[in-house]
């Protein structure tokens, strides 16, 4: 009865995971530029039957567990906004640079940009979060007329695949996803990318989730009743 009972709270915890995956995908259904993340499962060790270990044993499962949790950077939708401090980039595998608050360079998608006013006089281009938006040489853009079309850095990796989301919609590069690299896309001005989230494929997610999660907690209420009423018998 352990066995089943461990078995059941491994697959609860590996749904329970699922569902906040697909459910943070939905609350960002409206982030511009924002992709969306999907999770990939793997079986728990197999036990032989009798402590048999062979290759032609019979064997049982211990459950699943979340393998990883991969993001999926398909394309968003473009749309046309006609601001001028918009910027989208019509390819998966290329990203806008911001130099942050706390001097770290990051990664994203969501080209909403805005101006911010230096003490000399001088206005420079910031994402939302007031990070300096770089140029393909890693510059801070500096810009003299917002409605001009700015120099903004586009930058791809040898596999994105292997950024890491930090939050705030920025993606970090690590030693997977290789150093960032200049790109020849143009960002094109007036637009912004939507999110790539589709909210029917997200509730589609949750509802397998909450099946699998449902079926899990049954098991797990019968090994319970299983136990107590072998104790009783005691």
């Amino acid at each position: 009865m352990m066995t089943s009972f461990y078995t059941a709270a491994a697959g609860a915890i590996a749904q329970q995971q699922s569902m906040d995956v697909a459910s943070n995908n939905i609350a960002n259904v409206s982030t511009k530029g924002y992709k969306p993340d999907e999770v990939s499962f793997a079986d728990l060790l197999y036990t032989g039957v009798h402590g048999s270990q062979t290759a032609n044993s019979l064997k049982v499962g211990n459950g699943e567990r979340v393998n990883q949790t991969n993001t999926v950077f398909q394309q968003g939708s473009i749309e046309t906004t006609n601001r001028s401090l918009d910027y989208a980039l019509p390819s998966g595998n290329a990203f806008f640079a911001v130099k942050c608050t706390d001097g770290t360079v990051r990664y994203t998608r969501d080209g909403e940009f805005h101006l911010s006013v230096r003490a000399d006089g001088s206005s420079y281009l910031t994402d939302a979060q007031g990070g300096a938006v770089l140029d393909g040489k890693g510059n801070p853009i500096t810009v003299k007329n917002e409605n001009d079309k700015q120099n903004v850095g586009v930058y791809s990796f040898q596999n994105c695949d292997g950024l890491k989301k930090v939050g705030d919609n920025y993606l970090e590069a690590t030693t997977a996803s290789g150093r960032a690299a200049a790109s020849s896309v143009q960002a094109i001005q007036g637009s912004i990318e939507d999110s790539a989230v589709d909210l029917v494929d997200e509730m589609a997610a949750i509802i397998n989730a909450q099946k699998g999660f449902a079926f899990d907690a049954n098991v797990l209420s019968m090994s319970d009743r299983t136990t107590q009423t072998i104790n009783s018998l005691r």
